[in-house]
């Protein structure tokens, strides 16, 4: 019989409200290798319909699988896998229970040490290791011997080495059970068109995941690996053929690739979808030296609407500590170029690293006024220790790092640097509900990536963008306040600085409110309502997607 195996993508705790799902491509790809190879694969997401940990293994359980595999999309281990899989141990469960995903690769160990009803974890890429490990079930032979496996084995622990896919075209395309859900819950589809980073930042751990074959090499880095434009071509238009989505998100840590090759790509990739007449809005990832306008300029044509680029920071001496390996300059005018092609645009940041000072995160303030991305939640942004990162490894020489096990924050060494991280974290905490606000009054995509109101008059969209201004420098204003004052004062005390900085807040939110209050009955005034636009209400309504961007 073949084997049956739930896949699951556990609940998590999110962190606000606009926290839209996200389509999970690793379900999708490890269901559809399974399926490949004969074996059964039901697709179990609870994140995707925040279902609690009690529904999660109900539904598991209904699925009656002979294993089960969670896949961990966080940068530590969530509480949650460990619960659920101790309710199915408590139910009679008794096939294997597999945890694998990016980060927990980096530290099986740990895991199998702090959750006893997990069996094995899956280490790098698990379309291959979950298809050996249904035959291996399958057969009655033992699946802890497949690569890639960490297992619990006599009382101690084996580790296996592991293989990199060496082929993207080789998995064809993941399983979409679940896309028409992710649409009809505002979420969003998401398609992969390469694994990998060529770059070597070094508090990222994704170039090391594609890298833990080469034992013995420490965090070694592997390679960028992309799939041919007519696939990835192919693959966008068959899910606008099949579910009408206007709206895609390329997951990609990096989609150009760092080659000429890569631009190449991208080029036909962009000019395939303009030739079918660019159906889909896109959203992808790449690297700031990697704007160039021409290649946009062509994605554009093809459906390009937005883009994320980790700028990370402003000021050429904490890119040189993060090891990214281009200067502000290179940042300024990657922002620059994309903006002027009428692209939306979300920055990556890290305003504060443990190493920080006051002089350096008053030039990073100054840096995005620049490029007009001065947001409370930009402002709140750290580097924090990851497990295979490289910088991890200097912040425990430095002893910054509180290691928790499974997961782990950092201590910033300057006490003034810490007055200010907890005055932006208090301004981000009561941005959060104006940010909801913001996005749902622009219908918001993500945060940054805005759908076209149908029929929205240029007057009521300025008056949304001046509201949306004014919120973000109200609250980064008190970050600036509490900034200067530790500035002036090095030796102020923390409670003072923070008590003075929540005086403030309650100020700035009771303004804001009534401001909040006033545009909301100028919208139901000029509008008829205040209404967020969904992606399925923009299908239905047949917007075409030159209007829906």
């Amino acid at each position: 019989m073949p084997a049956r195996v739930a896949v699951v993508r556990p609940p998590v705790d999110v962190l606000h409200k606009f926290s839209k799902p996200v389509e999970c491509l690793a379900l999708g790809y490890l269901a559809a290798s399974l399926r490949r190879a004969g074996h059964e694969a039901v697709m179990i997401d609870g994140m995707l319909y925040d279902w609690s940990v009690e529904r999660t293994a109900r539904e598991i359980l209904a699925a009656d699988p002979d294993i089960v595999g969670f896949t961990v999309v966080l940068n530590h281990f969530p509480p949650q896998v460990e619960q659920i899989a101790r309710l199915l141990r408590e139910a009679g469960f008794g096939g294997p229970v597999l945890v694998g995903g990016h980060s927990v690769s980096f530290f099986p160990e740990r895991i199998l040490q702090a959750a006893p009803v997990v069996d094995a974890v899956v280490c790098g890429e698990g379309e291959i290791p979950i298809r050996e490990i249904a035959a291996a079930v399958e057969s009655g032979s033992d699946w802890s011997r497949v690569p890639g496996v960490v297992a619990r084995v006599d009382g101690g622990v084996r580790r296996n080495g592991v293989r990199r896919l060496l082929d993207m075209d080789l998995l064809g395309n993941p399983a979409r059970d679940l896309t028409l859900e992710v649409i009809d819950n505002d979420g969003l589809a998401a398609m992969s068109s390469s694994r990998g980073c060529y770059a070597r930042c070094n508090f990222c751990s994704i170039p090391r995941f594609y890298g833990l074959e080469r034992a013995g090499k420490g965090l070694a880095s592997g390679d960028w690996l992309g799939r041919p434009a007519e696939s990835m071509a192919a693959e966008v238009l068959d899910l606008h053929a099949r579910f009408g989505l206007l709206e895609l998100l390329i997951v990609d840590d990096e989609f150009f690739g760092g080659s000429d090759a890569g631009f190449a790509r991208a080029v036909e990739f962009g000019d395939r979808l303009a030739a079918a007449g660019a159906p889909v809005g896109l959203a992808l990832s790449f690297r700031a030296e990697n704007a160039d306008p021409h290649v946009l300029a062509r994605l554009k044509a093809g459906g390009l609407q937005h883009c994320f680029i980790g700028l990370e920071s402003g000021i050429d001496e904490d890119l040189k500590l993060y090891g990214k390996g281009i200067s502000a300059t290179q940042n300024r005018e990657a922002v620059r170029i994309v903006k002027d092609l009428g692209l939306t645009f979300q920055p990556g940041f890290m305003m504060f690293h443990y190493d920080s000072t006051v002089e350096q995160l008053r030039r990073n303030i100054d840096f995005l006024k620049s490029i007009d991305e001065c947001k409370p939640v930009t402002v709140n942004s750290s580097v924090d220790p990851h497990f295979g990162a490289p910088i991890t490894r200097v912040m425990r020489k430095e002893g910054v790092v509180e290691d928790h096990g499974t997961r782990m924050s950092m201590r910033y060494k300057d006490p003034r640097v810490r007055i200010v991280k907890a005055v932006a974290e208090d301004v981000a905490g009561h941005f959060q509900e104006f940010m909801n606000t913001i996005a749902a009054v622009q219908s918001a995509v993500t945060y940054e990536w805005r759908r076209r109101v149908p029929g929205r008059d240029p007057e009521v969209s300025r008056a949304i963008d001046r509201f949306e201004a004014t919120v973000n420098e109200k609250f980064v204003a008190v970050v600036e306040e509490a900034l200067d004052t530790v500035t002036r004062d090095p030796t102020a005390h923390a409670e003072d600085v923070i008590g003075q900085a929540r005086d403030r807040l309650r100020a700035v939110r009771a303004d804001l409110e009534l401001s909040r209050s006033l545009l909301l009955l100028y919208l139901q005034q000029r509008e008829g309502r205040v209404h967020y636009w969904t992606q399925r209400e923009l299908m239905d309504a047949r917007v075409p997607v030159a209007d829906a961007s």
